[in-house]
C-alpha cells in the first residue's frame, strides 16, 4: 500500500486520528462507536454482498472479483469520492472487520485508490512538463 493508504483491522485504530473510514457491512460489535469519533463508516463502498460471496467460494476468482468491484466503483464515483479527496490530501486510514488476507475486499478497494491516486498525479505532472508549442510561422 502506499503512504497515502494504510490499512488497519478495526480493533488497532488510534482514536484521534484524522481521514479515518470504517468499511464494514454491520459495525464491529466488539468495538464500541464512541473508541472511534472521528472514524466515519461508509458500508456503501464495500463490493455487493452477492460478489463477496462468489468470491468466497472460489478464493481463485480474486482477479476477476477486483476487475468486477472496479468496474462497480468506477461506476458509482459517490461511493469512493470522499476516500480519495481524503488520501490525496495527505493520508487515509481504512479499517476493516475481519481478518486480513490477500484476498480482502478492503485490500482491493485500496489499489482501486491507489491506481487513482497514480492517474491523478500522472495528470497533474503531465500539465506540468509539458510546454506549449507554436505553430506560428510554419507553412504546409
Amino acid at each position: 500500500m502506499s503512504s497515502a493508504i494504510q490499512l488497519l483491522p478495526a480493533s488497532q485504530c488510534p482514536a484521534q486520528r484524522d481521514n479515518v473510514f470504517l468499511l464494514a457491512a454491520r459495525w464491529p460489535a466488539a468495538l464500541p462507536r464512541g473508541r472511534l469519533p472521528r472514524a466515519q463508516w461508509l458500508p456503501r463502498a464495500l463490493p455487493a454482498p452477492g460478489l463477496l460471496a462468489w468470491l468466497r467460494r472460489d478464493p481463485l476468482r480474486y482477479a476477476l472479483f477486483c476487475d468486477t468491484y472496479w468496474a462497480d466503483l468506477g461506476a458509482n464515483p459517490p461511493r469512493w469520492q470522499a476516500l480519495l479527496q481524503a488520501a490525496a490530501a495527505g493520508g487515509v486510514v481504512l479499517l476493516y472487520d475481519g481478518e486480513d488476507g490477500l484476498l480482502n475486499p478492503v485490500r482491493a478497494l485500496a489499489r482501486f485508490l491507489e491506481a487513482r491516486l497514480a492517474a491523478q498525479s500522472y495528470w497533474q505532472d503531465a500539465a506540468q512538463r509539458s510546454s506549449p508549442v507554436c505553430y506560428a510561422g510554419l507553412s504546409h
